[in-house]
């Protein structure tokens, strides 16, 4: 199974880090979907509507990609998948996998 890189709540500000050299990357734009298991696997659900999320400079080391906490309010329960894509100059280079995050509900609301 593919690992989960970070849980976080339904109401909560979601931030995770995308590392990287930032030489020559003229755009970022980053997408959340929910995601299925099968047979072990994590996938993203193709039938789902994306998320767009916010991408901003992390320093020299690469961008923070992030949800605000009202739109996570509207989020349900489970696993999404967030893909983040780099451009160069008019050339695409896709992250080599997609981060997996855990949405749950606070025991107290």
């Amino acid at each position: 199974m593919t690992a989960i890189i970070g849980t976080f709540r339904i109401g909560e500000d979601i931030s995770v880090a995308l590392d990287g050299d930032m030489t020559g990357v003229s755009a970022v734009t980053a997408k959340m979907k929910p995601a299925l298991l099968t047979g072990g696997t994590l996938t993203l659900d193709d039938a789902a509507t994306a998320t767009s999320l916010t991408v901003t400079t992390n320093g020299t080391s690469g961008w923070l990609i992030s949800l605000d906490h009202a739109t996570t309010a509207g989020l349900t329960e489970g696993v999404y998948g967030i893909d983040a894509k780099l451009s160069y100059s008019g050339l695409i280079e896709i992250t080599e996998e997609t981060a997996f995050i855990q949405i749950s509900r606070a025991a107290v609301e």
